[in-house]
C-alpha cells in the first residue's frame, strides 16, 4: 500500500480603502505526504461524546478500510482535518493525550497537528443538539 496526498493551509485577504490603496494579508503552508496511513470517519453526534478512535491491541483502530480492503490501524496519528457540518452547533474534538478540547465552528475545516498514540482515544461531541462531522486522520 502507498499513499500520496497533502495538507494545504491558505489564508488570503485583500484590505482596501476603496480604489486607491491595497494591502494583502497572507499566510500559507503545504505539506506533501508519500508514506504513512490515512483514514476518514464521519457521523452524527449529540452532546454525549462519541469515541471514534480507541486503543485496540496497541493500535488506534478506525472503522475505515484502505484500498486493499483492510481496516486501518495507527500506531500514531500526527494530523487531523476536521469539518463540522452543522451550523450554529460547534463540534468539540478532544483526545485523551491532551487536557484540552478544540472547538470547530459549523461549516469550517480545522487542520490540527496532534500526537495521538496507541492507548489514547479521540472523541467528538456537539455543543448542543446534534451535529455531523467528517474527520481525515493521518499517521503511521
Amino acid at each position: 500500500m502507498s499513499i500520496e496526498g497533502r495538507i494545504n493551509i491558505d489564508c488570503l485577504f485583500h484590505d482596501t480603502n476603496g480604489t486607491a490603496s491595497l494591502k494583502v494579508v497572507s499566510l500559507q503552508d503545504s505539506k506533501a505526504y508519500t508514506t504513512g496511513k490515512v483514514a476518514i470517519v464521519s457521523g452524527t453526534v449529540g452532546t454525549t461524546a462519541v469515541t471514534f478512535i480507541s486503543a485496540d491491541n496497541g493500535d488506534a483502530s478506525s472503522t475505515y478500510r484502505d484500498a486493499s480492503g483492510s481496516l486501518v490501524s495507527f500506531s500514531q496519528i500526527t494530523s487531523v482535518a476536521v469539518k463540522a457540518t452543522a451550523t450554529n452547533r460547534p463540534l468539540i474534538f478532544g483526545d485523551s493525550s491532551i487536557p484540552i478540547s478544540i472547538v470547530i465552528r459549523g461549516g469550517e475545516v480545522l487542520a490540527y497537528p496532534c500526537s495521538v498514540s496507541a492507548g489514547d482515544s479521540v472523541s467528538v461531541r456537539s455543543s448542543s443538539g446534534t451535529a455531523t462531522y467528517t474527520i481525515i486522520l493521518y499517521g503511521t
